[in-house]
């Protein structure tokens, strides 16, 4: 791992696609003048409206473009958040990461689909839109290696022990998560995540109303320790952090828990070497 200056770019997207990429070019011109080599945007960044089906984006296309363009002209590594990717039947959730060439270092659809009923708040099934996809996806980029993951995935621990134990220092998540859920599990979520798998973790959502629900917004930055290194609050907002790789040597002397593992006693690999992709 080295060190790096972090940039999260918390966004309240909405249905004008074009203003949102504008607000995302400011954003990273903002985030590279401040010395920032990383870039990061939320859960379904160009768009958020009624019809995700007729405004999915055709990868690679128009908004893919755009992105590797940003990537090249600052010479950053630039996750895009996730876009809704148009594919024959059901579109994708879509996360991309760019590297500092422009290059598509590597691509992740939401495995966990946001199927769920809540008593007084949001009641969706996103799987009556979006299509699963079937790879978790490792990213090595110059700061170290990223376990890629898309809002809900937060909810299922062993799909980050399973990036931890191929290696990821850090985890990436990207989301619009609902204010109704947020307030109550989205920090001790991400804190767990850091602090059970010592990894950095980075967390970028959306704020403001969208069509179905109110975003919770209050991106976070997570230390392998557990401690919170910057959080937003419910506006949009860029949040700044150093990735230390002192840090995560020291967590990982001082509680060593990927190396006390019990493998004798439960499984954590994936059904097949193919379900995980290295980028």
């Amino acid at each position: 791992m080295e060190q790096c200056k972090v940039a999260l770019v918390q966004m309240d997207s909405q249905a004008d696609r074009e203003r949102n990429m504008r607000d995302m070019e400011a954003a990273v011109a903002e985030a590279a003048a401040r010395g920032a080599g990383f870039v990061m945007f939320p859960e379904t960044v160009e768009y958020i409206g009624e019809d995700f089906m007729g405004n999915a984006s055709e990868i690679p296309g128009p908004v893919s473009e755009r992105f590797s363009r940003l990537a090249r002209e600052y010479g950053i590594w630039l996750h895009a958040g996730s876009v809704t990717e148009r594919r024959e039947g059901k579109p994708c959730n879509l996360t991309m990461v760019f590297a500092p060439d422009g290059r598509l270092a590597a691509e992740y659809r939401k495995v966990h689909l946001f199927d769920v009923e809540v008593e007084d708040g949001p009641s969706y099934r996103e799987s009556d839109e979006i299509a699963p996809g079937d790879r978790l996806v490792l990213a090595d980029t110059a700061m170290g290696r990223m376990g890629l993951s898309i809002c809900y995935d937060l909810r299922f621990p062993q799909m980050y022990r399973l990036y931890a134990d191929r290696g990821a220092e850090i985890l990436a998540v990207t989301a619009n998560f609902t204010d109704a859920t947020g307030k109550a599990h989205w920090e001790p979520l991400l804190r767990a995540r850091a602090i059970e798998n010592t990894c950095y973790v980075l967390a970028c959502g959306q704020c403001g109303e969208k069509p179905a629900f109110r975003a919770h917004g209050h991106s976070m930055i997570v230390d392998p320790w557990g401690r919170t290194l910057a959080e937003a609050g419910e506006e949009p907002e860029i949040l700044y952090a150093e990735l230390e790789p002192e840090a995560l040597a020291k967590a990982r002397r001082q509680v060593p828990c990927l190396k006390n593992q019990r493998r004798d006693l439960y499984v954590l690999e994936a059904k097949t070497e193919g379900s995980v992709e290295f980028c």
